[in-house]
């Protein structure tokens, strides 16, 4: 397990799909967006992996998790989702970079709608909003958990590339294929 990932749970297929769809849309312009692995976990209907062909840097992955939290048009959609990103994966300096793994979620006590929360594997609190600032939390409201992951676990669902990448590839003339 060498892969920064998410997991999303008490989610629909086609609603997840559609919310995945739209953030390789937005983020188009990015190659982290291309290549967006959805899969399901064996014998559930509502646990997810999201996984990335291109990994994300650390600012982009804390992007997707809002992003995946708040989804633009899906006013009731509220899925229970953690993030894991490597330690090593992270170049700037953090003071909460400690450990492997950091967990990135969406608090539950969120009303700013552009920042996650992180915790390390000391169960301390950060906030980090999307100005680039981090703030060590004076409460602990989650607890590190690291939910490893096995694909043969889960089924491969479907690849999200954008639609605006596919629109744009070069059309070869019929006669360049010989």
């Amino acid at each position: 397990m060498n892969e920064n990932y998410i997991i999303v749970e008490n989610a629909t297929e086609r609603h997840l799909e559609d919310i995945l769809m739209n953030l390789a849309n937005l983020y188009a312009d990015t190659a982290f967006v291309n290549g967006i692995q959805l899969y399901r976990k064996k014998d559930t209907y509502d646990s997810f992996l999201i996984l990335f062909t291109n990994q994300p840097d650390f600012e982009r992955f804390n992007y997707f998790v809002n992003y995946i939290k708040y989804p633009e048009g899906y006013d009731s959609f509220s899925p229970l989702l953690r993030g894991y990103y490597q330690i090593s994966d992270i170049e700037r300096d953090f003071e909460f970079k400690t450990g492997d793994w950091i967990m990135v979620y969406v608090s539950k006590h969120d009303t700013e709608y552009d920042n996650v929360s992180l915790v390390n594997i000391r169960n301390e609190n950060f906030l980090y909003d999307f100005g680039g600032k981090v703030k060590k939390l004076g409460s602990q409201e989650e607890l590190f958990n690291l939910i490893p992951f096995d694909k043969n676990d889960y089924h491969h669902l479907i690849d999200i590339i954008p639609s605006k990448t596919i629109e744009t590839m070069e059309q070869k003339p019929w006669w360049k294929f010989w």
